[in-house]
């Protein structure tokens, strides 16, 4: 073994006596590289020999030659600034021997032992300079023309991005940007070194692993602990960089940095989640991933400047197991969908020569603002009219059906279901936020209501979407009348009955009772019974499109009555009819459970109808309390109501309304009202004129046209005996 270094001593020596000192002190010449052993570190590496006044140019003067003109600059310092002594990296360790015998083999030409960039290349980095990748990378690489063009396409088009938006973020955010931008020309350093060999397709490789490296866990700060903001900025830029450049590692490398994004984290972006009905096999990321990107390009988002991402950590944020539970129960898959700003220059590649390709940043996308805005109502249209590919995507011999769109903030929740009409039923749902977090209707198959039509001549005639011949019976012209049941009842109600039969007495007319007891039977979810009044709402708005396209209805003679629930599904069929508005909607005593602080797109509201007159019996217990209509009726106060106060029947009061308003059809001489002044008069009557001529009619006979633009309020007063006078 002796022998064998001896001679290699021997060798080395010749050949350095040969080439002479390739990083002489006093005359360098600069941009020659050796494989040379420094002092301080324990092995032979690869250096690059500088002129002192370069190296203090581009380290603002913290590098320098001591005490001579040239000096090495080791490849381990290169990469490592910090690094002053110890062990050389990895990547930059050379073999002498095998170095000289190259020396040699270069026959004393000069040129060939300089390195093929500028020298300051190799000078550790102390700003952010984007030009690196094309100056130094892309020039020592060659990859620009072939398909693993990353240096100048993605990794100065992300530079750029950072340095053009720079003074956006805060000051932690700037210290990442220059902090993973210095380690990722750091990393990269070694690729120019002479030993290397890696081709494109490495680079691209290595290049991806000191992306993520530097983005993540070698940046000072790190990504996970800045602020939201900062993160949101970071997060948008990168993910087309990495969709383009590293396709086969892009879910990975997003799922990353997902992990680290905080939950509040909306500023920059706008969420959407829709509701895909899926098949009990299929695996949700196949359904997340192809729902979304057949949604992203039927809206073409990228020509709106817009970028778009799944929001896999969705299901996570569900507050109870109960709610995943459900979505699993229904087969339901949600899907959130993330569309924000884009934030990265877009590069083309220019043919301008045969031979030559020319890369050029082109001008940054503008966000299309007023897109994004119009964005809802062009996705409602869009599933109305069944344009919309993503309703049926086939993969595997699965299909996939989109059930419902909802905004995160609550404003709209669109479901859509294809039934055997002429056209597929769609409504915008309000109450799934606002109410019960995330509880979703029940399907229109699930509620399964019934329309039973009863005239004078038949009764229990069964109206169906599917058979037209059931809807025979129907006279369009005599008035119509809707009776809607609310929570745990049902169309076969002892009261429905009655009220039905009133009505056929006092008027030769249409009598259609809703009867959705399927919908409504929870004993301990009211609120999926109060989320299903929208399902019924809008289907019972279908029937009369139903009835007006096949037996010409007209919705000027159409009068819904609907009590408790019921009451919000007439309102919810009113909200649903969008050519013209229904003659006439009289609530009985309206839910007022989860009801109570909504605004008039989610609960009855008197633009559902020409006429919204409410009954209140009940206000503030299972019954509404303040004023809804256009007029609004306080029998007793609208609390509790006469022999209610001790009776063991817990909804006394709030199904005596029923008992008022049939009472009021078969008698025209009760239920006199006079006008209040304020809510509270209402509530006790106190300074009225009770004795005094009536101002309105409760009920039946009410006096349409003491209508008015605001609420107008009546009070009265009744006893059980009042009713002994109905004949």
């Amino acid at each position: 073994m002796d022998i064998y270094f001896s001679i290699s001593l021997v060798i080395i020596t010749y050949l350095n006596l040969a080439y002479g000192n390739l990083c002489d002190p006093s005359n360098g010449p600069e941009g020659t590289y050796d494989c040379v052993h420094i002092p301080k570190y324990d092995s032979y590496q690869w250096a690059v020999c500088l002129s002192s006044q370069t190296l203090r140019k581009h380290t603002s003067r913290s590098f320098g030659c001591k005490g001579s003109s040239y000096c090495w600059l080791s490849c381990t310092k290169s990469i490592y600034p910090t690094s002053l002594f110890g062990y050389v990296a990895k990547e930059c360790r050379c073999d002498p021997i095998e170095n000289e015998k190259r020396k040699r083999s270069l026959q004393g030409n000069i040129q060939n032992v300089k390195v093929k960039v500028p020298p300051e290349c190799y000078i550790p980095s102390f700003t952010s300079n984007c030009d690196w990748y094309s100056h130094c990378l892309e020039a020592h690489s060659s990859c620009e023309q072939t398909e693993f063009h990353y240096a100048v396409s993605y990794g100065k088009a992300i530079c750029s991005i950072f340095v053009d938006t720079f003074n956006s973020f805060s000051e932690e955010g700037k210290k990442w940007i220059t902090s993973s931008q210095k380690c990722i020309a750091n990393k990269l350093k070694s690729i120019l070194m002479p030993n290397d060999k890696s081709d494109c397709r490495n680079l691209r490789e290595r290049a991806y692993l000191a992306h993520t490296k530097c983005y993540l866990y070698l940046s000072r700060p790190r990504f996970c602990s800045l602020q939201h903001t900062d993160q949101m900025k970071i997060y948008w830029s990168i993910k087309q960089v990495y969709q383009n450049s590293f396709s086969e590692h892009f879910d990975d490398a997003m799922a990353k940095f997902r992990s680290c994004l905080r939950n509040d984290v909306y500023n920059e972006q706008k969420e959407y989640i829709f509701y895909v009905k899926k098949d009990i096999d299929a695996t949700p990321k196949a359904i997340e991933k192809e729902f979304a990107s057949s949604l992203a390009d039927h809206f073409a988002f990228s020509s709106q400047g817009l970028d778009w991402d799944v929001d896999v950590q969705m299901s996570n944020r569900m507050r109870t197991k109960r709610e995943i539970d459900f979505y699993s129960e229904k087969r339901y898959q949600p899907v959130g969908i993330f569309v924000s700003q884009q934030r990265v220059k877009l590069v083309t590649r220019l043919k301008r020569t045969p031979n030559q390709h020319h890369l050029e940043i082109t001008t940054e996308s503008e966000y299309n603002e007023t897109f994004l805005k119009s964005f809802d109502g062009d996705i409602i249209d869009a599933l109305k009219k069944d344009r919309l590919q993503i309703l049926d995507i086939a993969q595997s011999d699965r299909k996939w059906q989109s059930y419902a769109f909802l905004i995160a903030t609550g404003e709209i929740f669109l479901v859509c279901m294809h039934l055997p009409v002429a056209v597929p039923l769609c409504y915008s749902s309000v109450l799934v936020f606002h109410l019960m977090s995330r509880v979703l209707p029940d399907t229109p198959e699930e509620v399964d209501p019934k329309f039973f039509l009863h005239t004078r001549d038949q009764t229990d005639i069964a109206l169906r979407f599917t058979d037209v011949s059931s809807l025979s019976s129907f006279n369009h012209s005599k008035r119509t009348f809707i009776i809607v049941h609310g929570f745990r009842s049902s169309g076969d109600a002892e009261w429905v009955k009655e009220m039905t039969s009133s009505l056929l007495n006092k008027t030769d007319a249409n009598v259609i009772v809703v009867d959705w007891k399927k919908g409504a039977k929870y004993l301990l979810r009211y609120h999926q019974a109060a989320a299903n009044t929208e399902v019924v709402g809008a289907l019972l708005a279908l029937m009369v499109v139903n009835l007006e396209h096949h037996q010409g209805a007209t919705e000027t003679y159409i009068h819904i009555i609907g009590h408790s629930l019921g009451a919000h599904v007439a309102g919810f069929a009113g909200k649903s009819h969008k050519k013209t508005r229904y003659q006439r909607i009289t609530g009985l005593d309206p839910a007022g459970p989860f009801f109570n602080k909504q605004k008039d797109n989610a609960r009855l509201a008197e633009t559902d109808a020409h006429l919204v007159d409410v009954i209140h019996t009940d206000g503030g217990g299972f019954g509404y309390l303040k004023p809804l209509g256009h007029l609004d009726f306080y029998p007793n106060g609208g609390k509790i109501q006469p022999g209610c106060l001790f009776s063991f029947d817990f909804t006394c009061s709030h199904s005596r309304v029923q008992v008022y308003f049939t009472a009021s059809i078969i008698s025209d001489r009760i239920f006199g009202a006079k006008k209040c002044e304020s809510l509270n008069q209402c509530k006790t009557g106190r300074g009225l004129d009770l004795e005094g001529e009536e101002d309105n009619k409760m009920g039946f006979y009410t006096d349409v046209t003491k209508k008015r633009e605001v609420n107008t309020m009546y009070y009265l007063k009744t006893d059980i005996r009042d009713l002994d006078d109905v004949p």
